[in-house]
């Protein structure tokens, strides 16, 4: 997941990648997030 995402961002596709682990707290923040 690459860190600093925008405030505004609404949707993250992180399908067909290799995450073993997400960071804590690396979508505080992002309110208008409805899809990842």
């Amino acid at each position: 997941i690459p860190p600093n995402l925008p405030s505004s961002l609404v949707e993250l596709r992180i399908h067909d990648n290799r995450i073993r682990k997400v960071p804590k707290g690396v979508f505080n923040g992002l309110r208008n997030m409805n899809c990842i």
